[in-house]
């Protein structure tokens, strides 16, 4: 990973056709303030992850315009009484969103349960992370170049068994935060559908059911389970 660069930036956005909607970067990377005020300008939500960032230096990320923290425990500097970390400045800013892997395994329920207190429902995203073997048996798959072995609900690195990714399908991380009684259906829903899309700028064009918007929904019956899906208004699958 480099320093970010305004001018990359430019790039990205002319490969994008100025259409580029978010970016994630690592806070304690140099010229990060002036990226996400220029990126942020442009109508780019600036996520902060995949980082070893002290508390400070997440502030002065969130201070400088940044808004989305990146599947929040995960790949971040994680939180104690003499460094709050990343975490500590996921959980001290009310304002921003926190992406959550409610699979049990990247984050144990009582972890989600401490994101959301401390965030409140609004103020989570249900992401999975889900890698290329997500819905695929049990077995050997790849992530790009490194070998990964799926089994027990989990992708694991071969080498060292380190989590490769989820396999994690959203419907299930809905059903996840109700089971465990972390949150209501409606609250749980919208972790997956409404707040996902204003975190970005994108409430006037998707994330829920109304005149104007894509028809692309899922059906779920009282448990939770999957009985059909919609593209376009028109049914893809059913059970």
């Amino acid at each position: 990973m480099g320093n970010p660069s305004i001018e990359q930036l430019q790039a990205w956005q002319e490969a994008a056709q100025g259409k580029l909607i978010k970016l994630a970067l690592a806070p304690e990377r140099e010229g990060v303030a002036d990226f996400i005020k220029e990126a942020t300008k442009q109508g780019v939500t600036i996520a902060l992850g995949h980082s070893n960032a002290t508390y400070e230096e997440a502030m002065a990320a969130v201070e400088a315009g940044a808004s989305v923290w990146v599947h929040v425990y995960n790949g971040m500097r994680g939180f104690s009484h003499r460094d709050p970390g990343m975490v500590g400045a996921a959980f001290d800013t009310p304002e921003t969103i926190g992406e959550l892997i409610a699979d049990g395994h990247h984050v144990v329920p009582a972890a989600c349960k401490v994101l959301i207190k401390q965030k409140t429902p609004q103020g989570v995203t249900l992401i999975t992370d889900c890698m290329s073997a997500g819905g695929c048996p049990d077995g050997d798959y790849m992530l790009g170049e490194l070998p990964v072995i799926v089994k027990n609900g989990t992708a694991r690195l071969k080498k060292g068994g380190n989590l490769a990714g989820s396999i994690l399908q959203l419907k299930d991380g809905v059903k996840h935060v109700v089971d465990w009684g972390l949150v209501t259906v409606a609250q749980a829903l919208q972790m997956a559908t409404s707040i996902p899309a204003k975190s970005v700028g994108l409430e006037n064009i998707c994330g829920s059911l109304k005149a104007g918007h894509p028809a692309d929904f899922i059906v779920l019956d009282d448990s939770l389970e999957l009985q059909a899906t919609y593209i376009d208004g028109c049914k893809g699958w059913e059970k």
